[in-house]
């Protein structure tokens, strides 16, 4: 019993440390937007999209989420890498 309350902190531990970066990287670009004329609404789309995957990652790890797609990321990345483009 004592693992699996071990291994339940070690995944709860893991979502707050990723909730907190994105807490971070939200801040960062709330504060960017200080200057008006530029927006970084993308920016805080894409940390969240990240935070939300690393959430997902966790979850699928422990047998908790089931829908996890690997390279959900890599999709987003190359679709905006070319949109850029």
């Amino acid at each position: 019993m004592a693992d699996y309350e071990k291994k339940e902190e070690n995944v709860l531990n893991n979502i707050a440390d990723t909730v907190v970066r994105l807490d971070g990287e939200l801040d960062k670009l709330n504060s960017l937007n200080e200057d008006t004329t530029k927006k970084h609404e993308f920016k805080k789309w894409y940390a969240e999209k990240k935070a939300i995957h690393e959430i997902k990652h966790i979850l699928h790890e422990v047998g908790k989420y089931a829908k996890y797609d690997d390279d959900e990321m890599k999709k987003i990345d190359d679709y905006f890498t070319n949109f850029e483009g």
